[in-house]
């Protein structure tokens, strides 16, 4: 995996093995069953999960984007409503900066009772959207309520990883958390849908939802209750042991995992630039759809969030077949092409101004997703070792915090530029982050290619 000069590995051979074997540690092998303690621990987490989801759907980017654009464009500046698309767009992603905090808090702490807290705490901040009035102050307070809420579920995503690396096998983990997510997706699929219908049917106000969505993810965070944590005395265990490595995570930490780890380094590179792009997508699509194509509210978050949402669960088992029989640097080297196919096909159905095109691009981007947020919430299990999973995944998320905060104001600027330069030309802003998904999943292959030398190489010596 990681990058050594010739010299450098004839001088330090083990040094070389122990990177090499990075990616030797998940081999190809054939799917097995989950055992039946991994399958009666999974029907624990499947309501919870999904009333968890009717409350996530309405904090989701696209969703808030859409909402924050259609039910404020003409109480606020243009300006002011366009930048707060680009933030609650990205708050899923930039509001895992905090990822560390949350790392902190969990370290050596039983992890069902920390999550309960979480999940209730992210309950009540979605139903703090029904009380923003429609004005500029209820702007702002929709914007706020939107990022604190997506603050506590990177907590629960970053506390959650540690709970299923200890509840399932690796070589079921895909499978058995991919369901949990097909649950997830379905139940957010749902609230965005009825967000979608209320902004466009007007038949009720759409932050009332939000009242309902915070009712449900309390009786979640209630149901969770009864989760259990797999040995957990084990991993405790191996937390507080760790040494001088049982510190709480900080970016120092951040900082001495990148430089300790290069091919972790290197794998957090690309999926900076990767994730950056898809991230970036979003809000300029958001701004597009409804300033030159003029789609309804209901056909935006159709496009956006409801399809690539149903349409996640149908891909997901093949996409977790393919994640647990190979490392996550062969998986994303093959994912990350899915999603360069996806942006293409959205990008060129707003150039065409298209809609057919552009349904088909949000069923490719539901597939592409789908095999995402697997990497997403599982890839730094291949490069970490027991007892640090949480501190990786902080690394992750918190990388992932800085390209959210970064990637779709970008883009939004990039968008607003070209407008006001030429009229019109605001379209191909997109090129942007179409060339950065592209980079991505070149930067993958280079990294599987050279991951494959290195293992042949052994091999081929002997």
């Amino acid at each position: 995996m990681a990058r050594l000069s010739t010299n450098a590995a004839r001088r330090t051979p083990a040094r070389w093995e122990r990177r090499a074997i990075k990616l030797r540690a998940v081999p190809d092998t054939h799917p097995v069953r989950p055992s039946a303690l991994a399958e009666g621990i999974f029907r624990r987490e499947i309501v919870p999960w999904g009333l968890l989801g009717l409350a996530l759907g309405l904090v989701e980017g696209a969703t808030a984007a859409v909402l924050v654009k259609q039910h404020f464009r003409d109480v606020a500046p243009a300006f002011a409503v366009n930048l707060a698309v680009a933030l609650v767009s990205g708050a899923p992603a930039f509001s895992n900066v905090l990822s560390f905090v949350w790392a902190n808090v969990a370290h050596g702490r039983a992890r069902v009772q920390l999550i309960v807290a979480l999940q209730a705490g992210f309950a009540l901040l979605v139903g703090c959207v029904s009380f923003a009035t429609r004005a500029a102050g209820g702007l702002l307070v929709t914007v706020l309520s939107v990022i604190a809420a997506r603050v506590l579920w990177a907590g629960i995503l970053t506390v959650r990883a540690a709970v299923w690396s200890a509840n399932y096998p690796r070589n079921v983990l895909a499978r058995i958390t991919g369901r949990l997510v097909i649950v997830n997706s379905i139940a957010v699929a749902c609230s965005a849908g009825l967000v979608g219908w209320a902004l466009e049917a007007h038949a009720v106000d759409a932050r009332w939802l939000y009242g309902g969505g915070a009712f449900a993810g309390l009786l979640g965070a209630w149901l969770y209750r009864a989760m259990r944590v797999r040995r957990e005395f084990r991993l405790l265990a191996a937390e507080a042991a760790s040494g001088p490595r049982s510190e709480p995570f900080s970016l120092r930490m951040l900082t001495q995992i990148l430089k300790e780890d290069p091919a972790y380094r290197e794998y957090m590179l690309w999926m900076g630039i990767f994730g950056g792009g898809t991230l970036m997508l979003t809000a300029q699509l958001v701004l597009l759809f409804s300033d030159r194509l003029h789609l309804s509210s209901g056909t935006q978050i159709g496009m956006l969030a409801v399809v690539p949402l149903i349409t996640q669960p149908i891909f997901l088992p093949w996409w977790a077949r393919l994640f647990d029989g190979s490392h996550v640097v062969r998986y994303r080297s093959r994912q990350g092409w899915a999603i360069v196919l996806a942006s293409a096909a959205m990008c060129v159905g707003v150039w065409s101004a298209w809609q057919p095109l552009l349904w088909l691009g949000a069923v490719l981007l539901g597939a592409a997703q789908a095999g995402a947020n697997l990497g997403w919430n599982l890839g730094h299990n291949d490069f970490a070792s027991v007892g640090r999973a949480q501190h990786y995944m902080g690394v992750h998320v918190t990388l992932t915090g800085l390209r959210g905060g970064v990637a779709p104001p970008v883009g939004v600027l990039a968008y607003m530029g070209l407008e006001a330069s030429h009229p019109g030309a605001g379209e191909f802003a997109l090129l942007l982050p179409l060339a950065m998904t592209l980079a991505g999943a070149l930067g993958f292959n280079r990294m599987r290619r050279r991951a494959d030398a290195q293992q042949a190489a052994p091999r081929a010596a002997g």
